[in-house]
């Protein structure tokens, strides 16, 4: 069994944190028929809920040609652009704004885009499938989806590709932009929150499809009623929360492939507060701490409470920010990568956690810390007294299996338990897709407890498809674990499937060779520069995969 001090490349120094959401993929055509003779969709659950409404009429913000496209995606994205699929279609992207609802259910407003294909190609009009997109974390609060080949905005490359790679082969992309980004007016973002995002995801759905009918004179392009949902990260997270939340709406899926997400919430947050630091964690956790205080209000009595630093009350407020990750290091506002205090700290406890394992070193230091020593001792000893049993289970103990604690006490263990989505099991086709090495969501403590959790449950049946793919076989000889598995899925589809995967994989492995080769080159670290890339690096090949498993249907 996997133990914890493996789950993360090995040590380097992490001297800046880029909280970027480079996104490519390799999706091709999406059907010769056209579906010319599909109906559109009946109203479903979605388009039931109360928000979800324009909230202005959509505004056009570009209008590309299949070359322009084209041109943006080789610039943007040159090496993987050389084995990604040419767009066929141009793209009409279509900003929108929208209401949805906060933590607590009131009425708040947020933004996104929709990407329409055109051009003459049959697969660029007519009845055409959408891809929901769920984009990564962002740090800054100007990101917008609608900025296609903006590279001032964080969101600008991923529109890019995303544009060339989903709505350059014939699909429908809708991305919102989040509650708290770009123009809404939530003072916060709901970051990681299943309810708040699974909720606005079917909001931007909804918001979408409308903007596609009123756009349709001008398009020639309705929606065939094929819906695919994907993203990355926090995307990731977001994914797999809305697949289940749209099953209660019974709202039609027809394939969803989350990527590298943080499923299992309390599992995570116990091996990172254990010791295990998760690259970004000193921006992630600020997110985190205001959204989960926004819902429940007992996170902390005040910001201090938990964080150290002399800016602790400012801390909730800093993110998303009108500055970069770089300028809130640089003036101190916020640690580079150090969660904890580097041992010694005045306590036994933590001394033999403050690092346990000098990979993780880049996550402790002396003064300029995150979170306090005594936050992180209560969380501790509710950890120790409410275990989460995939803490033993991830240590080699077998036996247990990795559920969730059953009644954890720490408001912030709760909040991650009311978070964590294992016990989900999907009843539409779902494959995860992500790399065993990630620096910044550990994957074996969040797809690989998913995946285990999916073999054992008795709920499955003969309809069930899922699976789960690790992209990265660069230690493939030293891990001896599988790379790919599914269930459900028939022979000729799971061949398809697994052949891109294989051809991914390869692609990753390159790309990481060429990563380490270029650092040795220029005198730097090898390590260090692939995991600095990795997190954004597995996504475009788990695209690619995406290419095959929604071709599929």
């Amino acid at each position: 069994m996997h133990r914890q001090s493996d789950l993360i490349h090995p040590a380097f120094n992490l001297t800046k944190i880029f909280i970027s959401v480079w996104l490519a993929s390799t999706l091709a055509a999406c059907g010769s028929d056209n579906d010319s003779a599909t109906t559109p969709p009946a109203k479903t659950g979605v388009a039931s809920l109360p928000t979800g409404n324009l909230i202005k009429d959509p505004l056009t913000t570009k209008n590309l040609t299949a070359s322009a496209l084209t041109q943006l995606f080789n610039t943007t994205d040159p090496d993987f652009s050389q084995v990604a699929a040419t767009p066929k279609c141009g793209v009409r992207v279509e900003y929108m704004q929208y209401d949805t609802v906060d933590v607590k259910g009131n009425k708040t407003d947020a933004t996104g885009a929709v990407f329409i294909p055109t051009g003459t190609d049959a697969d660029c009009n007519g009845n055409r499938p959408i891809v929901l997109y769920a984009h990564g974390t962002a740090t800054t609060k100007a990101y917008n989806f609608a900025e296609v080949g903006n590279a001032n905005n964080e969101a600008g490359p991923d529109a890019t590709l995303l544009a060339a790679l989903f709505a350059g082969q014939g699909y429908v992309v809708i991305s919102p932009n989040y509650a708290g980004y770009d123009k809404s007016s939530l003072a916060y973002h709901p970051y990681l929150n299943a309810q708040q995002q699974s909720h606005e995801m079917a909001d931007a759905l909804k918001a979408g499809r409308e903007v596609v009918r009123r756009t349709g004179s001008a398009t020639n392009v309705a929606d065939n009623g094929k819906l695919f949902i994907t993203g990355y990260s926090q995307g990731g997270y977001v994914t797999m929360a809305t697949t289940r939340y749209l099953e209660t709406l019974k709202e039609p899926v027809t394939a969803a492939l989350p990527i590298s997400g943080p499923y299992a919430m309390e599992a995570f947050g116990d091996v990172v507060f254990g010791g295990k630091v998760m690259l970004g964690a000193t921006f992630f956790n600020p997110l985190m701490a205001r959204n989960y205080q926004e819902q429940y209000g007992n996170i902390y009595a005040k910001p201090s409470d938990m964080f150290a630093p002399a800016n602790a009350d400012e801390i909730p407020s800093l993110l998303p920010s009108a500055s970069t990750t770089e300028q809130l290091i640089s003036s101190g506002k916020l640690p580079a990568s150090a969660m904890f205090q580097k041992a010694p700290t005045g306590n036994s406890t933590l001394d033999t956690l403050s690092p346990s394992d000098p990979a993780f070193s880049f996550g402790f230091d002396t003064t300029h810390y995150l979170v306090k020593n005594d936050y992180r001792l209560g969380y501790l000893a509710d950890a120790q007294k409410n275990v989460d049993w995939a803490v033993p289970y991830l240590q080699g103990y077998t036996n247990y299996s990795p559920v969730p604690a059953t009644a954890p006490e720490h408001p912030l263990r709760k909040a991650l338990k009311a978070n964590d989505l294992r016990g989900y099991l999907p009843t539409m086709p779902v494959i995860m897709c992500g790399g065993n090495q990630d620096p910044v969501v550990f994957f074996d403590v969040n797809s690989s407890l998913m995946k285990t959790l999916w073999d054992t449950d008795t709920n499955k049946t003969s309809t069930t498809k899922l699976g789960i793919i690790d992209i990265d076989i660069t230690n493939r000889a030293t891990r001896q674990k599988p790379v790919y598995q599914t269930l459900g899925f028939d022979t000729v589809n799971n061949n398809s499937i697994q052949s891109q995967s294989e051809k991914m994989q390869a692609g990753f492995a390159s790309k990481v060779q060429n990563i380490a080769a270029i650092a040795a080159a220029n005198g730097g670290n090898p390590s260090q520069a692939v995991a600095m890339q990795y997190h954004d690096l597995v996504t475009p090949y788990c695209m690619g995969v995406a290419q095959t498993l929604f071709s599929q249907f």
